[in-house]
């Protein structure tokens, strides 16, 4: 829990790349094997709270249900502490001149900072794969359904993600039984 506290807490680790390059390369490699790591990595991006479920699954690949408890609220607590303590300033903050002017580019800097943390991630899954070129494919593949292929309002589009992770599994086992890795 203090790790994913001081993840949180620390200027080079806020962000969503930061956390999750600090969060494998500064502890998940002893709790986790590379491949269990971004396993559990996908499965949480499949879901509400990507990073929360991500602390909860390295901490009970530690220490069972207690150690996800942990580590969630270890990941979770700097945040709320921080909300609570901006919360009565913020109105005033939002009318500064100068926010609204920097604004802009920290949205620009997020983005890249993800976009960058997202090739890494890619390199390295498709560098750990048995079948980098099928793994590439079906990479690909979700991309594009996830991007341009629109499902009916409803309750199909609230369950798009982790039916294109569970279409991904899917893929990944036919080329599996085609002998494509």
């Amino acid at each position: 829990g203090l790790c994913f506290a001081a993840v949180t807490s620390s200027p080079q680790c806020g962000a969503l790349p930061d956390l999750v390059r600090c969060t494998y390369v500064d502890m998940a490699k002893t709790w986790v094997t590379e491949d269990q790591f971004f396993a559990g990595l996908g499965l949480a991006q499949a879901m509400p709270g990507p990073l929360f479920n991500l602390a909860a699954f390295l901490g009970s690949a530690v220490g069972g249900v207690g150690g996800a408890a942990i580590c969630w609220l270890g990941l979770f607590g700097p945040g709320v502490m921080l909300i609570f303590g901006v919360l009565p300033f913020w109105g005033a903050f939002r009318q500064n001149a100068l926010y609204k002017r920097m604004l802009p580019g920290l949205n620009a800097s997020a983005v890249g900072l993800i976009f960058a943390a997202v090739i890494s991630m890619a390199t390295n899954a498709r560098a750990a794969s048995k079948s980098p070129t099928w793994s590439t494919c079906v990479a690909v593949l979700a991309f594009y359904v996830s991007h341009f292929v629109k499902l009916p309002a409803g309750m199909w589009s609230k369950i798009k993600a982790p039916m294109i992770v569970v279409a991904g599994g899917g893929v990944g086992a036919i080329g599996g039984a085609l002998g494509a890795y």
